[in-house]
């Protein structure tokens, strides 16, 4: 990714969270505030826009083994899986 890349999604990413933040905040004279019933919202709104894309679902897997499967070996669809997914290991 080139830096004009970089700069490009920190600035979509910025406008993202003062959208947010705008719906959510209560503005007053040179300072804002939070009420307190609207921020679980805010929170869960600023991890859905910072947190990693949405989980994978069951379709989308079967979709990814079918397209891979006349790879020659594991070794080439664990790459392929690492290109396409981002992969976590659950605790």
């Amino acid at each position: 990714m080139s830096d004009s890349d970089r700069n490009a999604n920190r600035a979509l990413l910025e406008k993202s969270i003062a959208k947010i933040l705008q719906r959510h905040c209560n503005f007053g004279w040179a300072h804002y505030y939070i009420p307190s019933e609207r921020f679980p919202s805010l929170i869960q709104e600023l991890v859905d826009v910072v947190g990693p894309t949405g989980q994978v679902g069951h379709e989308e897997l079967v979709q990814f083994f079918l397209r891979t499967q006349r790879l020659s070996s594991a070794q080439e669809r664990a790459e392929r899986m690492a290109e396409e997914f981002a992969i976590y290991r659950r605790s």
